[in-house]
């Protein structure tokens, strides 16, 4: 199916993949409104509010039935509809952008793609990963601009997809172009897998990977405000009172641990894709937490929601361990400007982080080649000393904010 899609001309396929972007479009919409912490019965999908005008067949059409069912912002709010109807638009498009982009070799060294050095269905495998996580992301960013979290529905969901697809597709994460020709980034690029990945410990680390990760999805918080021998009682008696929450985040675990488990024992030619896509997991999330823990210690009040640790995880998933780094580093750079306008337009600094995150992944696939091969290449042939300067960064970030919180004290400009 996939050849015979390939072989059709480029402006029929790009003709397609706008139409079944449209589609998702009106999911992404739906998600939105029923995946956030309030839901919302609003939109094509849900029943009319009471004394609203019945609805025809015309208000559940793609894009023009928000502008149709603008007649309902009595109840909903003036101006509702703008933003899914902007949606259900733009999104579309940036899709079908991007495919035209992607699959003629748009973040592929110039000339490779044209050459052939690259396959096209492995490039059309890719960007289906591209899609599906930009679908995602979309629905993150507009869930934590409403309310400043990210659902586990969007981040558990991605990361279990992102896993698959490193598992089944062809090519799922970024190409680098290396000695032997153009391969996915695994984990031990660009200096080389090294094969104790491959034997037992690479598969035990695989599998603790997992584990940290279902463990960090379990409703914990470790309370000290009854005496430190308390804490551990409250610690298990919270996390296990929600039965249906643990339940599922154990037996998504325990499959996952058995599916790791099987691509290794089968010696399956995709088990360095797939540990790499779980240290892509473990190292943009463990990252992020750890900025987190560091930057709420050094502030004195939490920097960074839990869900945002979620989203980079699962980012990880589909670009491995080296590109997410680069999108950590991005991320304030896309931040600073929409803070500022921000600021300038409200008076308001606190705004969520996950929707740059999202804005700084997608800027790392399109900017790809320039930004591996400019100059984040060599920064990686530093290999295990980036973990360290990595650590250091974030301690060092905690602590700068620590001394900034006591001189903005000390000035009379934050409380205690």
């Amino acid at each position: 199916m996939l050849v015979a899609f390939i072989a059709l001309p480029v402006a029929l396929r790009v003709a397609f993949v706008a139409l079944l972007a449209l589609a998702v479009a009106r999911f992404v919409n739906w998600a939105i409104y029923n995946w956030s912490y309030t839901k919302h019965q609003l939109g094509p999908w849900s029943a009319p509010p009471e004394d609203a005008p019945f609805r025809s067949w015309q208000d559940q059409l793609p894009i023009i039935a928000w502008y149709r069912l603008r007649r309902e912002s009595k109840e909903h709010g003036q101006g509702y509809w703008i933003r899914p109807l902007v949606v259900e638009l733009l999104f579309p498009l940036a899709i079908a952008w991007y495919y035209h982009f992607y699959v003629t070799g748009g973040a592929l060294p110039l000339g490779m793609a044209a050459r052939g050095l690259v396959p096209n269905s492995d490039l059309h495998w890719q960007f289906l990963a591209h899609f599906v996580l930009f679908t995602l992301m979309t629905i993150a960013t507009f869930i934590d601009f409403d309310e400043q979290s990210i659902p586990d529905y969007v981040t558990v969901t991605g990361t279990v997809i992102g896993l698959f697809g490193a598992t089944f597709a062809p090519a799922w994460l970024p190409f680098h172009p290396g000695a032997a020709g153009v391969v996915e980034l695994d984990a031990g690029q660009p200096g080389g897998w090294p094969l104790w990945l491959g034997g037992p410990w690479g598969l035990l680390l695989g599998l603790l990977i997992v584990g940290c990760w279902g463990f960090a999805l379990l409703d914990r918080r470790w309370i000290t405000r009854r005496g430190i021998h308390k804490a551990p009682r409250y610690f298990f008696a919270r996390m296990f009172r929600n039965a249906w929450l643990w339940k599922t985040v154990c037996v998504i675990t325990a499959v996952l641990m058995l599916g790791v488990t099987l691509v290794w024992w089968q010696a399956w030619n995709r088990w360095p894709i797939l540990l790499s896509s779980l240290l892509g997991l473990a190292f943009a999330g463990g990252v992020t937490w750890g900025v987190r823990l560091s930057a709420t210690w050094g502030l004195g009040v939490e920097a960074l929601g839990f869900g945002d640790v979620t989203l980079m995880a699962m980012i990880g998933t589909y670009v491995g361990w080296q590109p997410s780094l680069l999108i950590f580093f991005i991320a304030p750079l896309v931040s600073i400007v929409f803070v500022l306008l921000r600021w300038m337009l409200t008076g308001e600094t606190a705004t969520p982080y996950g929707p740059y995150l999202c804005a700084a992944t997608v800027l790392l696939l399109v900017f790809w080649d320039s930004l591996w091969r400019g100059w984040a290449a060599n920064v990686f042939t530093l290999g295990p000393f980036i973990l360290g300067i990595v650590v250091a960064c974030v301690a060092l970030m905690g602590a700068m904010l620590w001394i900034w919180r006591l001189i903005k004290q000390a000035l009379g400009l934050a409380g205690p």
